[in-house]
């Protein structure tokens, strides 16, 4: 959770190996259950997190896809 907490107010910080390490359905499923309970706030800010690491891990793959495509063209 301290990544997507992390993605949500310092987005920045996090580099493409450390999105690329987290677990989306690992960090909703730790959110919507938690061991401890949280404020209805901090699961907001959480899944903000979440949402920003989908969309970072997106664009990677359509930067990576894109480049692909490029060098494959290229190649003809």
């Amino acid at each position: 959770l301290a990544k997507a907490w992390l993605a949500a107010h310092w987005h920045n910080k996090l580099n493409k190996a450390a999105i690329a390490a987290i677990q989306i359905p690992e960090v909703t499923k730790s959110i919507q259950e938690p061991t401890v309970p949280l404020a209805l706030r901090m699961s907001g800010h959480l899944l903000v997190g979440v949402v920003r690491i989908y969309n970072r891990k997106v664009h990677y793959l359509f930067t990576d896809a894109h480049d692909s495509h490029l060098k494959i063209r290229m190649v003809r």
